[in-house]
């Protein structure tokens, strides 16, 4: 085994255990995919979201059983999802990459200070509504078009407004299994009929990332809801600072 495809099992084995344990992380795949294995970068993009998939898949099924997914709250979430993701898609080509790229890692640094900032009393009436059917719908809408614009993102900046609202951290990231299932979904289909997935890559990608992902899950499980914020902070923390760079230095 060559040192690029150690690097790229080992990145592959840390997204899976942030995933699992914060929800958040995908987007260090794609760039670790170019980067170390060679596949160009739509390809590398697609493959990466297929992977997903079996991750998501066991994740609903995981944090159901500890029950910390709701399934009467996914519904509108997965909803507005759909209902902005796919329209942004479309308009992405007509806007500067590098840019989307910084506004994404800006959101998601102002998440990370978001979900660390402790939820103020007076606000309760604020946080009950995003925490109704129709504030997880908006949620949905608001991270999808970010998703459609930059290709990422979604459900990270989906858990942390919902846990900066007041929502467990265990029950966001249970309510982005669904939500990150169904856009991974959709999109491989796409990506199939265009031919943008490795399928050699695809199987070796998603068994590692469900070895992660599994250990994630069980350490998160042993640890108090306040650990967990302080988690997601700081992989929302580092995730912005790594688009930020990458942002500012160009395509890969």
């Amino acid at each position: 085994m060559t040192p690029s495809l150690t690097a790229l099992y080992l990145i592959c084995l840390l997204v899976g255990l942030l995933v699992g344990g914060t929800g958040m992380g995908g987007i260090l795949i794609p760039p670790a995919l170019v980067l170390l294995s060679g596949l160009e970068t739509h390809v590398a993009m697609g493959t990466t979201l297929a992977s997903f998939v079996p991750m998501n898949l066991v994740g609903c099924y995981l944090f159901r059983r500890m029950n910390h997914l709701d399934w009467h709250a996914a519904w509108p979430l997965i909803l507005g999802g759909a209902l902005s993701s796919g329209p942004c898609a479309l308009m992405n080509a007509q806007i500067s990459a590098n840019f989307l790229t910084i506004l994404l890692a800006l959101l998601i640094l102002f998440a990370g200070y978001s979900t660390h900032k402790p939820v103020t009393p007076n606000k309760s009436g604020q946080r009950a509504f995003w925490l109704s059917f129709w504030g997880i719908f908006w949620i949905g809408f608001f991270t999808g078009t970010v998703a459609g614009l930059t290709g990422a993102g979604g459900p990270l900046l989906a858990i942390a407004w919902m846990v900066s609202c007041g929502m467990h951290p265990l029950s966001a990231i249970g309510l982005s299994m669904p939500y990150s299932l169904a856009t991974a979904f959709s999109a491989s289909v796409g990506n199939v009929l265009n031919g943008n997935l490795d399928f050699k890559c695809l199987g070796i990608v998603a068994t590692i990332e469900l070895v992660g992902f599994f250990l994630g899950i069980y350490l998160v499980a042993k640890m108090p809801g306040i650990l967990i914020k302080r988690l997601m902070a700081l992989t929302c923390t580092l995730l912005g600072l790594f688009l930020l760079f990458k942002g500012f230095l160009g395509p890969i």
